[in-house]
Order: C-alpha cells, then structure tokens, then sequence
C-alpha cells in the first residue's frame, strides 16, 4: 500500500515540478496564478490518472481496479486534448471580443494540451511508479 501511494504521490509532485520548470524557462520568472494554471508540460491530471493506473496495475495485475484506471486515464487524456483545447480556442475568441472592455475579466486561455505534453505525463506515470515498485 505504501508503494501504490507513493509512486501516484510521487508522480503527480514531480510533474507539477516539471511544469514549474518548463515555465520558468518558458516565461523567465514565476509568478502565483503560474503555480495553479492549466495547460502545459507536463499535463499533471494525465501524469496523476495515469500513474494511478499503472500503481493499480502493479498491485493488483490484470484487474477490473486496473481496467477501470484506463478508462479513467483514457477520460482525463480526452478531456485533456479535445475538450480543453476547445475551451481553449473558445477563450481566446471571446478575450479577443471583450479586448476593449475593462468591466469583464479575461478568461484563462492555457487551458489544453498537446499530444506531446501528454506524451510526457503518461511516460512519467509509467516510469515512476516502476521505480518506486522496484527500489522501494
């Protein structure tokens, strides 16, 4: 059990890290609303289900636990990819209509993910809670 909470701990900490990083390199500082934003690399709802997943794969093998963490997983990727991206999209259109208004508050436009940022959450889901398995 300590395993199973760790590597998913682990995993959804480091991803967040990470995302911390590529925004420091990206942006050149840091600031709060930073730290709680959507979008980005990595993708850390995708590294949290994912390594969900494969924490529910190592402990209990090939289970309905394990089954329904990829449909959960196959969910959050969705969500992550079309949904977002199209809130996304949407966000943008209507900042650009309210541009001139100063009584609305502009909506948040980094809010999806790439393939590739999600790429990386699921490689970092299945890395780490290997290696806490297997060293711990």
């Amino acid at each position: 059990m300590k395993q199973f909470v760790l590597s998913i701990v682990i995993t959804w900490f480091f991803a967040y890290i990470l995302k911390i990083i590529f925004i420091l390199i990206k942006e050149g500082q840091l600031n709060k609303e930073m730290l709680v934003m959507n979008g980005g690399m990595p993708s850390g709802h995708t590294a949290l289900a994912g390594s969900l997943t494969m924490a529910l794969l190592l402990e209990t093998g090939f289970s309905p636990y394990f089954v329904m963490g990829v449909v959960i997983t196959i969910l959050v990727i969705y969500d992550a990819v079309n949904v977002r991206s199209i809130i996304e999209q949407q966000s943008k259109a209507i900042n650009k209509l309210i541009s001139d208004r100063k009584d609305i508050p502009k909506l948040e436009e980094n809010v999806g993910h790439t393939g590739l940022e999600v790429a990386v959450s699921l490689g970092l889901s299945v890395i780490i809670p290997l290696l806490v398995y297997y060293m711990i």
